[in-house]
């Protein structure tokens, strides 16, 4: 029996959180099941990442917003693939795919939401266009997984219950008992016996890493060694560097880049911040927590749905430097709660988010979205199996 061939159509080909999610799912996809393959709107990092792991990758540039020949050249490539479900990531990437997949007839069409098109960073005539066209394809949709309630709860006012799933996001089960080198890092940075804070995102506005720098000042002045490490790239860079210029923070502040292995950078950390504006289900939060590092973020889409206030870390509103200051300095003044918090985050990563978990449901999602192909593919066997267990 032939596998599925599955195309995943990324958002983009940076790295950030949908693209992990779609490493770990072709890192865990059962081959004898699934042919995967990868579409990526234009050239970048991601793509060359998933050549190393030898991922089938086609790039159909999709700019601008509207453009028919890359329409065009995306039904081409799902039908000359024969692709069977096409997996679609981002608002622009499920506008496309839903249509190119009626176009060339693929059969099962599974729509991802990472974040809530109310937060994407676009004027407000293209997010009007962007939901609108949403809406207008949504017929050609089979399922819609979102990787937070929240952002089910967003979707589903334009968008049928029954339509809509949540599938968390997960990470890789080494990262519960992942080590690292925590004197290698505090060196690297000159953090000494002070406390050191640590953000891992891309450097953008939507991130909130501005919030962060204007507490810096403050809690400086209890801990005068204390180091702040930014770990990411993105246009906001050079913004946030003459912003602690400019707060007189900026020899606290160290910007490493972006890191493929960030487990030392978790582990020399006292602290674990997310202070974003937005987020679905943020794999940073997921990964802190993994490692047992206590975590302050913002109280906004899915972060509450992983962090319980107090209990896992702590929650504060976003876009409000006085509450981010005062959580800092609670785990800081505080490492027995520090460490208590960090333990008991890691408890309900291992419970709730893992990349197991993750793969499992969204491959139960495209199963229960394709009951024509069941018949004639590896995906028969598996139900075939479930339901002789349930009989």
């Amino acid at each position: 029996m032939k596998p599925v061939v599955l195309a995943e159509l990324a958002g983009s080909a940076g790295y950030g959180g949908g693209e992990r999610y779609l490493e770990l799912l072709f890192d865990r996809l059962d081959r004898r099941r699934f042919a995967p393959m990868l579409i990526c709107p234009e050239p970048g990092p991601f793509v060359e990442r998933m050549k190393i792991k030898g991922i089938p990758i086609n790039v159909v540039q999709l700019a601008p917003l509207f453009n028919p020949f890359a329409l065009m050249r995306l039904t081409w490539l799902l039908r000359r693939k024969q692709v069977m479900i096409l997996q679609t990531h981002g608002a622009r990437a499920n506008v496309y795919g839903r249509l190119a997949a009626w176009l060339a007839g693929v059969p099962c069409v599974i729509s991802t939401v990472h974040n809530s098109i109310r937060d994407y960073d676009v004027s407000l005539v293209k997010r009007w266009i962007y939901r609108r066209l949403l809406r207008l394809t949504l017929p050609w949709a089979d399922r819609v997984i979102c990787v937070s309630e929240a952002l089910a709860q967003d979707v589903r006012a334009d968008c049928p219950a029954a339509l809509t799933t949540t599938v968390w996001n997960g990470v890789d089960s080494v990262w519960l008992s992942a080590r690292g080198n925590r004197n290698k890092i505090r060196k690297e940075c000159g953090a000494g016996e002070g406390p050191v804070l640590l953000t891992v995102a891309r450097l953008t506005k939507q991130k909130g890493h501005q919030f962060l720098i204007q507490v810096l000042p403050e809690l400086l002045a209890e801990w005068p060694s204390l180091v702040c490490v930014f770990v990411g790239e993105g246009e906001s860079r050079e913004v946030l560097l003459d912003l602690a210029r400019a707060y007189g923070v900026d020899q606290s502040c160290c910007f490493v880049g972006s890191k493929d292995d960030v487990v030392d950078w978790y582990v020399a950390a006292d602290v674990v911040v997310l202070p974003s504006l937005s987020e679905g289900c943020p794999f940073v939060v997921l990964e802190a927590l993994a490692m047992s590092r206590p975590v302050v973020a913002t109280n906004v889409n899915g972060v509450p749905e992983i962090i319980h206030d107090g209990d896992t870390g702590l929650l504060v509103p976003p876009r409000n430097p006085k509450a981010l200051e005062a959580a800092l300095r609670t785990l800081l003044r505080d490492p027995c709660l520090a460490a208590r918090l960090g333990k008991a985050g890691q408890q309900e990563v291992a419970a709730r988010f893992t990349a197991e978990k993750m793969v499992q449901h969204t491959v139960e999602v495209m199963e229960e979205a394709m009951p024509a192909l069941r018949g004639s593919t590896h995906v028969a066997q598996g139900q075939i199996q479930r339901e002789k267990k349930a009989a």
